[in-house]
């Protein structure tokens, strides 16, 4: 199964147990305090919506901590509790897209 596959298949996956809770990473609360959303490492945030965007971009998800304060994020700036339906797949997929991400770091995008 190449990437492609494995991401719509994830998606297809996270879509049906949605919604989900996560917690953020520490990028993700710098992005919510600056559009004005004062959230910490320990906010849950909901997601409600996943897309795959191919390669570049991976995983999005549609994540929110309330009814208003509403982000776009990749998949990989979220922890998910070890309880969590699919958690095993998320982190793999997670630690592959993280060093996919830095090879193509690397090899640049000319």
């Amino acid at each position: 199964m190449d990437a492609t596959e494995q991401y719509n298949d994830l998606t297809k996956k996270i879509k049906g147990e949605l919604p989900l809770r996560a917690l953020p990473i520490r990028e993700l609360v710098q992005i919510f305090r600056e559009k004005g959303h004062p959230i910490t490492l320990k906010t849950e945030l909901t997601i409600t919506d996943v897309h795959n965007s191919g390669d570049v971009s991976g995983i999005m998800c549609v994540v929110q901590n309330d009814k208003e304060n509403v982000i776009a994020c990749a998949l990989t700036h979220l922890i998910f509790s070890p309880k969590s339906p699919l958690v095993k797949e998320i982190s793999d997929y997670q630690r592959k897209r993280e060093k996919r991400i830095k090879k193509l770091n690397k090899l640049g995008l000319n």
